[in-house]
């Protein structure tokens, strides 16, 4: 009995083995990736001007979506920024950042 959970255990294991694989793949990749978008930001550490060849070296494509409101020049417009290797990412909110010292600061007072 403890025989079959052995090899019951073995086969789903050696079937798990290619997806995994692929994942160890995939995260060596994006190191790699990280790595080269690291090293670029090493070169341009003292940039005095912002030129198109550093927003080139930076930047892969910018997608701006459609407003929420059509035809209104104060709704809200969602801008994707993709960066070289390491593609995009979210910006903590500002705002709501700043809503949560203010309130943080009130109760401490």
């Amino acid at each position: 009995m403890l025989s079959l959970d052995y090899n019951d255990e073995q086969k789903e294991l050696e079937a798990a083995i290619p997806g995994l694989q692929k994942e160890i793949d995939t995260l060596k990749s994006e190191c790699t990736n990280v790595q080269k978008f690291l090293d670029i930001v090493r070169k341009y550490v003292h940039v005095e001007e912002l030129t198109p060849e550093v927003l080139r070296t930076f930047i892969s494509k910018i997608v701006v979506h459609e407003r929420e409101k059509k035809h209104s020049q104060t709704s809200s417009q969602q801008i994707d920024i993709y960066f070289r290797y390491i593609g995009t990412f979210a910006l903590p909110n500002t705002t709501d950042a700043a809503e949560e010292t203010k309130q943080d600061e009130r109760r401490t007072a």
